[in-house]
C-alpha cells in the first residue's frame, strides 16, 4: 500500500500548532509574571506577556505584545526609573552574550494603580535564554517577582533590631547615670538624700518620655523645660519663651537634667521658694544652630554665690559640656541669672 504523501507533512504541522497552543495555555496559567522576548537587541520585542505579568504592572497583554521591552518606559524618566531601565538592558544583553540565565538584583519601580495613586514596589527578575539548534540565543524568558513584602519585612526587622540596640544602649546609659547619682549625691540626712536622688531619677525619666514621644528623634526644648518646671514650680510662677527648637536626641537628657538642677536650687533657695518670686526662661537661636538660653530669677530672697561647689554645680558644668557649650552664672542679690550656650 503506497504511503500517503500528505501524512508526513501534516503531522509535524499539526504537532507544532498543538505545541504552540499548549505552550500558550501553560504560559498564561502561570501565577508568576512571565515575559517572552525575541533576542533582537536593542529592541527585545515582547512576543508573549502572561496575565500575571500584565496585572503586576497594571496593564494588559495586548498593550505590551509587539513592543520593545524598553519602549514602554518614558525617554525622560526620573533617575530611579532610568536606573531600573538600564538594569533591564544590561541583564538582557548579558543573557545574549553569555547564553546563560541572569538574576537581576532587587530594584524599586513604582506602579500606577487603578485609583491613580503611584505605589512603590520592589522587583526582581530571572532572565533565561532559549537556544536554537545552532546554540544561539533566539528568545529570552523573563520570570518577574514582586518582592515588596520581603523588602518591607526586612526593613521592619532591621528597624526592630536597631530600636532594640538603641533601647539597650539608653537603658545602660540611664543605669550608669543613676549609679552616679547614688554614689555622688550628698545630703545632711537620709530623707534629704532620698529626695534629691528621686528628683534626679524622675528628671531622667521625663527626658526618656520626651524622647519616646518623638520616637527617639529628639524633643522640643520648650516642652522639656516646661515639664521640669511643672514638677517643681507652682503654675504661673515661671514664664517660658523662645523660638521653636528641636533638641537632638543626644541633648535631651542633658537639657532635662540641667533645668532640673537649676529649678531644684531655685525651689530650695531662690525665686521659686517664695510666693513673690518668679522665673523667666528664654532662648535665642543664632545662625549655625548656636542656642543661648537665659535663666533669670526674680523676686526671691537675697542670694549669694555658694562657698563651695556641690555635686549639683559640678553636674551642671558637665552637662553644659555635653551640650557643646558652657554655663555662666551671675549671683545677683535679686536672684540668679544663668546663661547656657549650646550647639544644636
Amino acid at each position: 500500500m503506497p504511503d500517503d504523501p500528505a501524512t508526513p507533512d501534516a503531522a509535524p504541522l499539526g504537532g507544532a500548532k498543538a505545541a504552540a497552543v499548549e505552550f500558550r495555555a501553560v504560559f498564561d496559567a502561570s501565577p508568576r509574571p512571565l515575559l517572552l522576548m525575541a533576542a533582537d537587541p536593542p529592541r527585545f520585542t515582547m512576543l508573549a506577556v502572561n496575565p500575571a505579568h500584565a496585572a503586576a504592572f497594571q496593564t494588559t497583554s495586548g498593550a505590551l505584545e509587539g513592543r520593545g521591552v524598553l519602549e514602554v518606559f518614558p525617554p525622560d524618566a526620573p533617575p530611579e526609573v532610568a536606573a531600573f531601565v538600564e538594569a533591564i538592558r544590561t541583564s538582557l544583553e548579558r543573557v545574549v552574550a553569555t547564553r546563560a540565565a541572569d538574576q537581576m538584583s532587587v530594584r524599586p519601580y513604582a506602579v500606577q494603580q487603578a485609583r491613580g495613586v503611584s505605589e512603590e514596589r520592589y522587583w526582581s527578575a530571572t532572565n533565561a535564554p532559549v537556544l536554537g539548534s545552532d546554540g544561539a540565543v533566539t528568545h529570552i524568558v523573563s520570570a518577574v517577582q514582586d518582592v515588596t513584602g520581603e523588602v518591607l519585612e526586612r526593613r521592619s526587622e532591621e528597624a526592630r533590631q536597631l530600636l532594640m540596640r538603641e533601647v539597650d544602649h539608653r537603658a545602660r546609659n540611664a543605669l550608669t547615670i543613676v549609679q552616679s547619682f547614688v554614689r555622688l549625691t550628698t545630703a545632711e540626712n537620709l530623707e534629704e538624700f532620698r529626695r534629691v536622688v528621686v528628683g534626679r531619677v524622675e528628671a531622667l525619666a521625663r527626658a526618656q518620655t520626651s524622647l519616646a514621644a518623638r520616637r527617639w528623634e529628639g524633643a522640643s526644648l520648650a516642652e522639656v523645660i516646661e515639664a521640669e518646671l511643672a514638677s517643681l514650680s507652682q503654675p504661673g510662677k515661671s514664664r517660658v519663651s523662645g523660638p521653636q527648637v528641636l533638641l537632638p536626641a543626644e541633648h535631651v537628657q542633658a537639657m532635662s537634667m540641667t533645668i532640673h538642677e537649676l529649678a531644684t536650687n531655685a525651689a530650695k533657695y531662690g525665686a521659686l521658694s517664695t510666693k513673690a518670686g518668679g522665673l523667666d526662661v528664654s532662648w535665642t537661636v543664632e545662625p549655625g544652630g548656636r542656642v543661648t538660653l537665659v535663666w533669670v530669677e526674680r523676686g526671691g530672697p537675697p542670694v549669694a554665690e555658694p562657698a563651695h561647689r556641690g555635686f549639683g554645680s559640678r553636674l551642671i558644668a558637665q552637662l553644659a559640656r555635653q551640650l557643646g557649650g558652657e554655663m555662666k552664672k551671675d549671683w545677683r542679690r535679686e536672684g540668679l541669672r544663668a546663661e547656657l550656650t549650646m550647639q544644636l
